[in-house]
């Protein structure tokens, strides 16, 4: 795949390289990417900016002490290296590593700060992302630091089952608990005790070590998350 084939595809990312000026085209380099790749790293020096064409990524910390928390997932149309590289920071905040296979349009650092200077669309753009992140960051930390542990996990559930509950189907959550603590940011115990209670008082269905909900379990759910508020 070539850079043409983006700005031919009429999709929002055909749209936004429209306007990019044609020496930066040129260097610009399509990569594809296996999953469980590490596309920038903590603490490195921030020297690319990843446009996200296709594909699910995840961005995490990694602690002196082991832990892991995992803050949030990237999707389709999505940057990597933006917030470092417009705040002129010499440090990558957080790893970036694949869940699919993705495919992305590289850029150089400098290329990009010159582009986002002639480029108006790119630059409201990049405004409207930025702002629509932070807004959905403050709104769940907030959530996290005023409800419970158990109400957080609870969200976590309804979200996760919540297309199979539409389609009327028995849901299976295939995350392992330690995902499950790394996503939330709360101890791996934490996470193992909530599932017990909830296993306990018939909220969810422990099968073959994974988290099963069926409908009846699902609105007690609903229910019980009205009652953690």
């Amino acid at each position: 795949m070539f850079i043409e084939d983006f700005i031919n595809n009429k999709t929002n990312l055909s749209h936004l390289l429209r306007g990019m000026p044609d020496q930066i085209r040129k260097r610009c380099v399509v990569q594809k990417f296996q999953p469980k790749t590490l596309l920038v790293k903590k603490d490195q020096k921030p020297t690319f900016i990843y446009i996200i064409y296709l594909g699910t990524l995840k961005i995490f910390n990694e602690f002196k002490n082991g832990k892991i928390l995992e803050t949030a997932k990237l999707k389709d149309m999505n940057f990597v290296g933006i917030i470092e590289v417009l705040s002129s920071k010499d440090k990558i905040a957080a790893s970036v590593e694949t869940v699919t296979e993705c495919i992305a349009l590289r850029i150089s650092k400098e290329d990009f700060l010159e582009w986002i200077e002639k480029d108006h669309y790119l630059a409201l753009m990049i405004a409207k992302k930025i702002s629509n992140d932070f807004y959905d960051t403050a709104y769940s930390n907030g959530r996290l630091l005023l409800n419970s542990t158990m109400y957080t996990l609870v969200s976590f559930i309804i979200e996760a089952v919540r297309d199979s509950m539409e389609e009327g189907k028995v849901a299976l959550i295939h995350k392992k608990r330690q995902e499950i603590a790394d996503q939330l940011g709360i101890s791996l115990r934490t996470v193992q005790r909530n599932i017990r209670k909830l296993k306990d008082t018939g909220l969810v269905t422990i099968n073959t070590g994974k988290i099963q909900v069926d409908m009846n379990q699902y609105k007690m759910l609903l229910d019980k998350l009205d009652e953690l508020l």
